[in-house]
């Protein structure tokens, strides 16, 4: 069934997208609570206009999430659970946990639905995920999962957890330069025995 979005449906449609969805999901959601309508001749030319209302919205919508990329830039986000033997964790820290904390640093609340993590974190560590701020601005944050009884402290454990991390990025840079420098070199070798060539 051909519908047009009067309102944007997350993983559905946009407002004032034309799409064809099945007639069910139609009929028994997506109509009765005013978010689609039948795609009549009236409602497409309205489509226009709702297209250009959500362009808009979109573009505040992204100009916000920048603003708040910025407030979690460098941030990681720590989580101090109890934790069992071998680092496995007595629970395990879902999106909620993780919107919740994001929260605290951003000042305000983040929807659980906006955390892309593929499964629950159920040991100790330092995990990358995304957070969808809005349709176009996905950053990734970090999440340390750490011991809250950990001898040295939850702060002094956190830095030693994120130090690994720290001390690796220099390694392929180093790596490059001197892959850099030997291509350099080979082209270097290469340029001297051009020269050669032609008189041979």
């Amino acid at each position: 069934m051909k519908v047009v979005f009067l309102e944007t449906v997350e993983g559905s449609g946009s407002m004032g997208e034309v799409r064809t969805v099945a007639p069910g999901y139609a009929r028994n959601f997506l109509l009765p609570r005013g978010l689609a309508a039948p795609a009549t001749p009236t409602v497409l030319a309205r489509a226009e206009r709702l297209r250009e209302i959500e362009e808009s919205r979109q573009r505040s919508q992204d100009e916000r999430a920048r603003e708040l990329v910025g407030k979690l830039e460098g941030k990681p986000l720590v989580m101090a659970v109890r934790v069992g033997e071998q680092g496995r964790l007595y629970g395990s820290v879902t999106n909620v946990d993780i919107a919740q904390k994001a929260g605290e640093i951003l000042g305000e609340e983040l929807d659980r639905r906006r955390i892309l993590l593929p499964e629950v974190i159920r040991k100790v560590g330092v995990y990358t995920v995304p957070v969808r701020l809005s349709r176009s601005v996905v950053p990734d944050v970090q999440v340390v999962v750490v011991d809250v009884d950990a001898p040295e402290g939850v702060d002094a454990a956190v830095a030693e957890m994120l130090k690994p991390a720290m001390e690796e990025a220099p390694v392929p840079t180093q790596a490059f330069a001197v892959s850099m420098a030997q291509a350099t070199e080979d082209e270097a070798t290469d340029d001297e025995s051009e020269p050669g060539t032609p008189s041979a």
